[in-house]
């Protein structure tokens, strides 16, 4: 029993085949590009992001260190500026109590036997009650004493600086020449002397508590 193979193949079944084939591979290709597209995305999107925050926050530590620097320099600059006003009013202290202990230091030594009254005013102008008090005590024997020898001087300040300061009160040492006269010197004659006055400050007031010639005493 002989069987026959139908060996017959029609043109349309070689192309069919091979349409099917490019069809399905362009539909791969083209279902495929959007995917890898999608894919790729979602891996960007959230490390765009991410590099966006971290930027966002360096930015803001910058700002705050910046807003920190500014303050400090200006807290520094302020601290500063403090310093040197207090320097300077505490220099403007000193020479202030330098010119009044100068100022005194010349009445002082200037007397006329002719105007005892106008020397007691002089060396009690400026001072405390309790200094006012000993130019008080002792006068008349100091009236006695210029009417008298018919003494004149005058006094005059070579050099005054603080030597020491307690709060608000100074002592300034005074080197001054006093030149004099009287009836048994009638000549003038030049007499260099060392002074300590302490000068006081009392709100804008400045008084002389303390006077007499330095000792040497510390």
């Amino acid at each position: 029993m002989t069987t026959r193979v139908d060996t017959d193949l029609s043109e349309s079944d070689f192309v069919g085949g091979d349409g099917a084939g490019e069809s399905t591979a362009e539909s791969a290709t083209e279902s495929g590009t959007p995917a890898e597209s999608s894919a790729t995305d979602a891996t960007a999107g959230p490390t765009g992001r991410t590099r966006g925050g971290r930027l966002t926050v360096v930015l803001a530590v910058v700002a705050v260190l910046a807003v920190i620097a500014a303050a400090l320099a200006a807290w520094q600059w302020r601290s500063a500026a403090g310093a040197l006003d207090a320097e300077r009013a505490a220099d403007a202290d000193r020479a202030a109590a330098v010119d009044v202990a100068r100022g005194y230091t010349e009445r002082s030594l200037t007397y006329d036997h002719t105007n005892v009254d106008g020397f007691f005013a002089g060396v009690e102008e400026g001072t405390t009650d309790a200094l006012r008090e000993r130019f008080d005590g002792v006068r008349e024997v100091l009236t006695q004493i210029m009417t008298d020898s018919q003494v004149v001087a005058s006094g005059t300040v070579n050099a005054a600086t603080v030597t020491a300061q307690d709060g608000n009160v100074y002592t300034v040492k005074v080197f001054a020449t006093q030149t004099t006269q009287n009836l048994q010197q009638p000549e003038p004659g030049a007499v260099p002397t060392l002074l300590t006055v302490t000068v006081e400050k009392n709100g804008d007031q400045w008084l002389v508590s303390d006077y007499g010639a330095d000792t040497g005493a510390a």
